[in-house]
């Protein structure tokens, strides 16, 4: 039962507190203790707020008002509180798969969620990531999306060792000759992977997403593959910056004496829908698929 909420919006968003404001009211008066985050703190010009990085210790449920990258950013400090705090998204920019709910939509999947009780809980694969050289781990991380290698400023290709590992056995899967490499969870399929030709992959499944950017061999296709291995990712030959990014947030120079590791991780992140919600209805609607009316025309 939720009973304290947490909100994390983006921040030096335009007319935010015209948002916050009835929203604050709304869930007072419904009887829900509010607990800001504080960019939303300082879109109301108060000084009461939490850390995004603590808040997520002291709430039931959070509530975010942005776009993707402000979802991701709230999973990244869900992932660190180590709490299975669910999430509701609501879209404050453009396209906004993660933050689907529309603001237009907002109170009635709150009365859903919160008065009538009646939601979904979606539980959506993360991804652990370890970044190796010499044999040490010097970066690890657990991501929503996606981990992309790729290279700088220079117009060069750079090739990618590309390895799958089983407890018994490890089967190279290729060696990518490309712009980069996109390995993407199903929630993050419909992220970067979409826009370099990626499938779109249904987001409550378990599986990795390979995606080659402009690859040289155009035989290089996306390949999707089983969450039980680890993916082992390295450099073959020398290569000058180059980046490993993850969820579009965070960044590491890489070279040819490091390996980038990536499995399933134990931690998964949970939305909240309401009931009858599905997800072939947020692709008809962010991505244009709605039924369109063919006028007859006489000829």
């Amino acid at each position: 039962m939720f009973k304290r909420i947490g909100i994390i919006a983006k921040a030096k968003v335009k007319n935010m507190d015209k948002v916050l404001k009835p929203l604050i009211e709304y869930l007072s008066a419904i009887g829900m203790e509010v607990v800001l985050g504080c960019e939303a703190a300082s879109a109301l010009s108060t000084k009461e707020c939490i850390k995004r990085e603590k808040l997520t210790m002291y709430v039931d449920l959070i509530l975010v008002l942005g776009g993707d990258g402000t979802f991701i950013a709230a999973t990244r400090s869900i992932n660190k509180s180590k709490r299975d705090i669910p999430v509701i998204g609501i879209n404050l920019g453009n396209m906004g798969f993660l933050t689907e709910v529309p603001l237009s939509n907002m109170y009635n999947i709150l009365d859903n969620v919160l008065v009538k009780k009646e939601y979904v809980v979606e539980e959506r694969m993360m991804i652990d990531v370890k970044v190796i050289k010499n044999n040490k781990i010097i970066h690890t991380e657990t991501v929503f999306n996606d981990a992309v290698i790729n290279k700088g400023a220079l117009a060069r290709i750079i090739s990618i060792k590309t390895v799958a590992k089983t407890k018994d056995r490890e089967y190279l899967v290729a060696i990518y000759h490309a712009d980069g490499l996109i390995i993407a969870t199903p929630s993050g399929s419909t992220a970067y992977n979409m826009a370099a030709g990626g499938p779109i992959v249904y987001p409550t499944l378990d599986s990795f997403i390979c995606t080659p950017i402009c690859p040289h061999t155009l035989s290089n296709r996306p390949l999707v593959v089983p969450d039980n291995i680890e993916l082992e990712l390295t450099l073959v030959g020398e290569s000058e910056d180059v980046m490993l990014t993850l969820d579009g947030q965070m960044g590491y120079s890489i070279d040819e004496n490091c390996r980038v590791n990536i499995s399933k991780s134990k931690r998964r992140i949970k939305l909240l829908t309401s009931k009858g919600k599905n997800y072939f209805d947020v692709l008809r609607s962010k991505l244009g698929w709605e039924e369109r009316k063919i006028r007859n025309i006489k000829c």
